[in-house]
Order: structure tokens, then sequence, then C-alpha cells
């Protein structure tokens, strides 16, 4: 089990102009080579090849506990997930993301880069929220696919 984190990878200014992008962005865009770059530095393998892809989502209902493989298994190409929240958590209220074995702990990474592994240990949840969570999370591919 590996996990990263990096502290204020992004001004609020460039967290605020990719909140306002809700939906794909393209492992391209120029805004992700920096955050792309701090990934490999943990996982050298981190593939952004399809079919890893970025986005910034916006989920008022929140995840439930899952591997990011998917819970069908629908993502099985999934090795490395990286994730930024791009507001501040007093613009929403619960939202908090909890790693299973911190089920007490919630985290709320404003302007922060936290990557992690497939690893079983891994396994995580985003509690339900209102107002305006928006993360951008990437998903990459990588190792023995």
């Amino acid at each position: 089990m590996v996990r990263g984190h990096f502290p204020k990878v992004l001004t609020a200014k460039q967290a605020a102009k990719l909140a306002a992008d809700v939906g794909y962005l393209d492992f391209t865009d120029r805004r992700l080579g920096g955050l792309i770059t701090r990934v490999r530095s943990i996982f050298p393998d981190a593939s952004i090849d399809a079919p890893a892809y970025a986005r910034i989502e916006q989920r008022r209902q929140g995840h439930p506990w899952h591997f990011d493989t998917g819970t069908k298994g629908h993502m099985p190409w999934v090795r490395y997930t990286a994730g930024v929240l791009l507001v501040p958590a007093d613009t929403f209220s619960g939202g908090g993301f909890y790693f299973r074995d911190a089920p007490d702990e919630p985290l709320f990474p404003y302007l922060d880069l936290n990557t992690w592994d497939g690893a079983p240990e891994n396994e995580h949840c985003v509690a339900s929220n209102s107002g305006e969570r928006i993360v951008l999370l990437m998903f990459f591919g990588g190792g023995h696919e």
C-alpha cells in the first residue's frame, strides 16, 4: 500500500478555474502537467494512456466504500488514483473523504494532491454533501495492466 500527499499544489485561483470546468479533462491539459509529474514521482509507471482519465466532479451523493477498480469491477485497469479538492471545505457541509483504515478521520484536501495505489488497504469513500464540493480526480493505468 502506498499513499502520497503533496500540500498546496495549486493556488486558490488555479483551483477556482479548474472547478469551473466540471466534466472530463484531457491529460494533455497544461493545468494537469505538474500534478501528473508529482504522481509519477511516487508511481513512475503511472500511465495516462486510454482508458486513463481525469475529471472535475461535483457529486452531492458522495461515493460509498469502494476501490477505484469500480464496485462492479468496471475499471480493472486502474492502478493509481489522485485527487485535489478544488473548493474550500467551508463552501459545503459533509463531503469528507475517508480511507477504510481511518474511518473517523475525514480528509478535506483543499489545494493538496493526494494519491494512492490500488491496494486493498486503500478502500475509501466520500460522504454525501450539500453545497459546492468540487474535486479533480485522475485515474491512471500502469504496472501490470
